[in-house]
Parts: C-alpha cells; structure tokens; sequence
C-alpha cells in the first residue's frame, strides 16, 4: 500500500513536471510568435529597403531557429537565455547601421555578447557530468572558436559583396556612401577577438566563483 503511494506520489509529480516544461514552451512559442509577427509587418511597411528585409528576416530566422533547438533537444532554456538571443539580433542586426556611426558600437559588442554566449552554451554544457573546470573550459573554447568562424564569415562576406564587415568605418557626412577606414581588417579582426576572449574569461571567473561555491555546499 505504501509503495502505491509512493509510486502514485511520483505519477504526480511528473505530470506537473511535463505540465509546467509544456506551459513553459507555450509561452516561449508566443513570445517567438509575437517577434515574428511585428518584424514581418516592418518588413511589409518596409519592404522597398532590400536592408531592412535582409536584416528582419534574419534576425526572425535567428529567433525561430533558437526555440527550435530548445524545443527538439529539450534543453529548456530559461527566458533571460531568449533575452539574450533578443539583444545579440536587435545590436547585431537591426541596428546594424551604427556600426558607421559610432566605431565604438563593434568593439562593445565583440565585449559584452560573447558573455551572453557563454550563458547560453554553459547552460547546455552544464547538464553534462564532467568536473566544472571542463565545462567553462569547453564552454570559453567553444566561444573562442565561434567568433573565430564569425570573422571567417565577415572575411567571405567582405570578399563577396563588399559589405564593409572587417576593419573600422565611419560614415563621411558629406555622403551617404563615402566612409572613412579608421582601423584597417586586420587590426580590427585582432581586436575584436581580443575582445571576445576578455569577454568569455570574464564570465569564465563569474561562473567559477558561482558555481563553485554551489558545488562545496552539495
């Protein structure tokens, strides 16, 4: 009678389990929804710019994807980790004219998203059974060579279509499509990396002390 109990008691709480990760995914499937919705009724009122319909759909794509691996691989990631993905879009891709206005925009980025990386890949990393030093090792090494495929990517861009992706411009007031090269590819592509990386071992040290501290109380 008693192992019923338990055996019941456990039934329960199960289904609330599954019931509470279901209401969290239908709310995380709105919030994705809503997105999409206001960025295609942009794209619409906008849809004479080829920028903006490049931008706001990738940014949707972007987006969709992200729920799309939480909800195939049941990662279950928390809502800061789709403000996170939120932020990286709108900084990276909406606004992504300031890059030419203010030639502090990038270096700001290359600092302050690989953090947010990092929350996002320790938290997938963190369900694994290794020692806590592999996990932020695995995970600032993951990060290192993300950014390092990303310049990759500007590189090829750059060499395609000439979109202005590595080094430093700014925009020259006297015309919309004269731009001023103040940190020429190289030296821009070092610099953003070295940024990335201060970034990761930044949240490196915060995950060591927290979680760290987590581990000797258990």
């Amino acid at each position: 009678m008693k192992i019923q109990k338990r055996e019941n008691r456990r039934d329960r709480i199960k289904r609330k389990i599954k019931e509470e990760i279901s209401k969290a995914y239908r709310h995380k499937r709105l919030i994705v929804g809503i997105i999409s919705f206001l960025l295609v009724i942009a794209i619409y009122l906008f849809k004479d710019s080829s920028s903006i319909t490049l931008r706001y759909s990738t940014f949707i794509g972007l987006v969709i994807a992200f729920y799309i691996l939480d909800y195939l691989f049941d990662v279950r990631f928390h809502f800061k980790h789709y403000f996170f993905i939120i932020v990286i879009g709108v900084s990276g891709l909406m606004l992504s004219h300031l890059y030419f206005i203010h030639p502090q925009y990038d270096k700001i980025q290359h600092f302050i998203l690989p953090i947010m990386l990092c929350s996002i890949f320790f938290f997938m990393v963190n369900k694994l059974k290794l020692a806590l030093k592999w996990k932020i090792t695995f995970t600032v090494l993951s990060i290192a060579g993300l950014l390092g495929i990303f310049e990759i990517g500007e590189y090829i861009l750059d060499l395609l279509f000439n979109f202005r992706l590595q080094g430093v411009y700014l925009r020259d007031l006297t015309g919309l499509e004269k731009f001023n090269l103040l940190l020429n590819p190289l030296d821009d592509t070092m610099v953003d990396l070295s940024f990335g990386i201060l970034g990761s071992s930044l949240y490196a040290l915060y995950a060591w002390f927290k979680y760290s501290k987590y581990h000797r109380t258990r």
